[in-house]
């Protein structure tokens, strides 16, 4: 082989390499970073939810706004966060990829209530579905940049609209 074939070699040899140990540098914060949220929704701690966010983040919630900014996200979780008791959280990554600072984490959430939780009408005690996250490393910390997620769970059936009124009667 002549040298600068080596040095194809070597440079994809080193690129491949670096995309591997940053993919499994993200997949340990991200992993540590859903354990604590679990267990920060089961305590009701939306400021600590928030710090997993950058200060520009936008989050998507299903059958909601976007809402962008750190503060807006506190505000979201804060509200989602009073209802008692509180409910247990899974999140699971199935995979995250990631490239230099930046990381792409695709999984599974679980919620599920107490039994006899007071919860509103039509919500269900046990719901799951699955969440795309854009990570950015900033710092030397993984901070989540874009989240969104939606629900397995078959949409709740729509009233059917109201009947047309009758029509005016005219006076003769």
């Amino acid at each position: 082989m002549r040298p600068h074939g080596y040095l194809v070699v070597l440079l994809t040899a080193t690129f491949a390499c670096k995309t591997a140990d940053s993919t499994a540098s993200a997949k340990q914060a991200i992993d540590a970073a859903n354990a604590q949220w679990a267990r920060l929704t089961s305590t009701g701690h939306s400021d600590s939810i928030a710090e997993f966010y950058a200060a520009d983040a936008v989050i998507m919630p299903p059958n909601m706004a976007t809402m962008t900014g750190k503060d807006a996200i506190k505000a979201f979780f804060a509200t989602l966060n009073t209802m008692d008791p509180k409910p247990t959280l899974t999140l699971r990554a199935e995979a995250v990829h990631a490239a230099g600072g930046l990381a792409m984490e695709r999984g599974r959430w679980n919620w599920t209530y107490p039994a006899g939780a007071k919860l509103p009408p039509g919500m269900p005690a046990a719901d799951s579905g699955k969440y795309v996250v854009h990570w950015m490393q900033e710092n030397g910390k993984w901070l989540m940049m874009d989240d969104i997620w939606n629900s397995d769970t078959p949409a709740m059936p729509m009233a059917a609209p109201a009947p047309p009124p009758p029509p005016a009667r005219r006076g003769r």
